[in-house]
C-alpha cells in the first residue's frame, strides 16, 4: 500500500502520465473565470474544487500526480501565513533564497560552521569584519545573547545591518556591540596604545575627550591625515544624508544664501549668520523639510543639531571605547565574512587576538583565500590552518518518494579556519 504526504492510502500506484499530453485546453476554466470567482468572494477551498473538477486530465493522472497537483493548487489560492519568530536559520534561508548575492552566498550550513569555528558564546571579546547585510553579526548576536564585547568592523560612513534589525534583539543584545570604520584599521595600531594609557591614568574624562569630535581621540596633538579624512568625510555624508548642498567655499567663511560681497570676514558676522540659520532651520516643521528623490517628493525626519551633537560624541566615544579594549589584545576570536579581498584585513586584525584563539574566514571564492593561506604561513602565528569547501545536498523524504532535490545550491562557499599562536622572534623579523 502507498501512503500519501497526509497519511491517506493512495490507489492505482501503477498508473502512469505516459499518455497526457500539456496544454492549455485541459483546463476548461479561463483565467477570467477565476478571477471572477475570487471577486465575487468564492473562498480558496471552492476555486481548487472547481479547478479539478474542470480538468480534463486530472483523472487519468497518478494519485502521486494528483496529490501534487491539488497541493500546488492550494499553495497558490489558498495561502496560509504563519507568524514565526525570527531566528538565524530562518533568515539565513531567506536571504539566501532571495539574494544570494547580497550575502556573498553565504548558506546555512556555511554559517553554522562559521559560529562553530569560531567558538562564539557568552562572554566572548569577538572582532567581526562582514559584508553580509548583518547576518554574521545577528547570529553572533544571538549566540552571545548580550553577555560580552563585539568589535565590528564596518565599510563606508555608518553600518549596513538590516538582517540586524530582522532579529528584533532588545537594547541589551546591541549595546555589546562597538562600531569601528574599517578605515580606521591602520591607525589602530598608533592609537590603542595612548588610548589605553589615557583611560587608565584618567578614567574620568573620557566624557570630557568625546565633547571636542575634532581632536584626536587619543590626546595626541599631531594630525592624522587618515582620521581627517575620515571625520571629513563622515561629516560630508551626513551633510548630503540631510539633502544640504555642498555650497559652502573651501575656508568656511560664507554661509550657503550668503553672496561674496554681503559676508563680512569676521568672527562676529560669521557668528551671526550661523545663528540665525541655525535659529532659522530649529523653526522648520517636518512638513516643511521636504527632500526631492526618485522622481517624487518625501518628508525628511527633522533632526535639531543638539541631536547631530550628542549622536557625534556617542560615534566618538564608542570609537574610543573600541580602541581601548583593542589595546589589550586579548580578543578571543575574528571572523572575516567579505566580499573585499582577505588578506589585508586578516593581516591587520590578527594581531589584536590572543593565542590560543580561533580565526574563521568566509570567501564565496576560493582564489582569495589561497592567497590569505600563503601569507599567513609566511607570516607565522597561526597553526592548524585548513582551507575547506562547504558542501550540503538537501534530500526529500516521503514515503516512497526519498531522492535528492532536483535543484541544488552549487556551492555554499569557502572557510579558511586556523588557531593563533605566539610568533616566534625568527617569525617577527621575517620581512613580509
Amino acid at each position: 500500500m502507498f501512503v500519501g504526504d497526509n497519511g491517506d492510502s493512495l490507489e492505482n500506484p501503477e498508473k502512469d502520465n505516459r499518455n497526457l499530453v500539456d496544454g492549455s485546453g485541459n483546463q476548461k476554466l479561463s483565467r477570467d473565470d477565476i478571477e471572477a470567482m475570487k471577486k465575487g468572494g468564492v473562498g480558496g477551498h471552492n476555486i481548487v474544487e472547481q479547478l479539478i473538477e474542470n480538468s480534463a486530465t486530472f483523472s487519468k493522472k497518478t494519485d502521486f500526480a494528483q496529490e501534487k497537483y491539488i497541493k500546488k493548487k492550494k499553495k497558490k489560492y489558498l495561502p496560509v501565513f504563519t507568524v514565526l519568530r525570527p531566528t538565524t536559520r530562518l533568515l539565513a534561508e531567506m536571504y539566501f533564497n532571495k539574494g544570494p548575492l547580497k550575502i556573498c552566498n553565504l548558506r546555512v550550513d556555511s554559517l553554522a560552521q562559521i559560529l562553530n569555528e569560531a567558538n562564539v558564546r557568552a562572554h566572548n571579546k569577538l572582532i567581526v569584519m562582514e559584508t553580509c547585510l548583518g547576518l554574521v553579526l545577528g547570529a553572533v548576536m544571538e549566540r552571545m545573547a548580550g553577555e560580552g564585547v563585539i568589535i565590528n568592523f564596518f565599510t563606508g560612513t555608518a553600518p549596513s545591518r538590516p538582517a540586524v534589525d530582522a532579529f528584533s534583539y532588545p537594547d541589551s543584545y546591541k549595546s555589546v556591540i562597538y562600531d569601528v570604520p574599517l578605515d580606521l584599521v591602520h591607525s589602530l595600531g598608533t592609537d590603542t596604545d595612548s588610548a589605553k594609557d589615557s583611560a587608565v591614568d584618567n578614567p574620568g574624562q573620557d566624557s570630557a575627550k568625546t565633547e571636542d569630535t575634532s581632536a584626536p581621540l587619543n590626546g595626541d596633538t599631531t594630525s592624522d591625515p587618515t582620521g581627517d579624512l575620515t571625520e571629513v568625510s563622515m561629516v560630508e555624508s551626513e551633510r548630503t544624508s540631510r539633502g544640504e548642498a555642498d555650497t559652502a567655499p573651501s575656508d568656511g567663511g560664507t554661509r550657503v544664501g550668503v553672496s561674496a560681497s554681503e559676508a563680512v570676514d569676521t568672527d562676529s558676522s560669521q557668528k551671526c549668520v550661523t545663528d540665525v540659520s541655525a535659529a532659522g532651520e530649529r523653526e522648520e516643521t517636518p512638513e516643511s523639510r521636504l527632500v526631492k528623490g526618485a522622481g517624487s517628493w518625501k518628508k525628511r525626519k527633522f533632526v535639531s543639531e543638539e541631536d547631530r551633537l550628542v549622536k557625534r560624541q556617542l560615534k566618538a566615544k564608542t570609537l574610543h571605547d573600541a580602541k581601548v579594549i583593542l589595546a589589550q589584545r586579548d580578543m578571543d576570536g575574528l571572523i572575516v565574512a567579505s566580499r573585499f579581498h582577505p588578506t589585508p584585513v586578516v593581516l591587520s586584525l590578527i594581531d589584536y587576538v590572543a593565542p590560543s584563539r580561533p580565526l574563521v574566514v568566509f570567501c564565496q571564492h576560493q582564489e582569495p583565500l589561497l592567497d590569505c593561506y600563503m601569507k599567513l604561513k609566511k607570516r607565522g602565528g597561526v597553526v592548524l590552518l585548513k582551507l575547506t569547501e562547504t558542501w550540503l545536498r538537501e534530500y526529500q523524504v516521503l514515503p516512497s518518494r526519498t531522492h535528492p532535490q532536483v535543484n541544488m545550491s552549487g556551492t555554499g562557499g569557502y572557510l579558511l579556519t586556523g588557531t593563533v599562536v605566539e610568533r616566534t622572534r625568527e617569525e617577527m623579523d621575517k620581512p613580509s
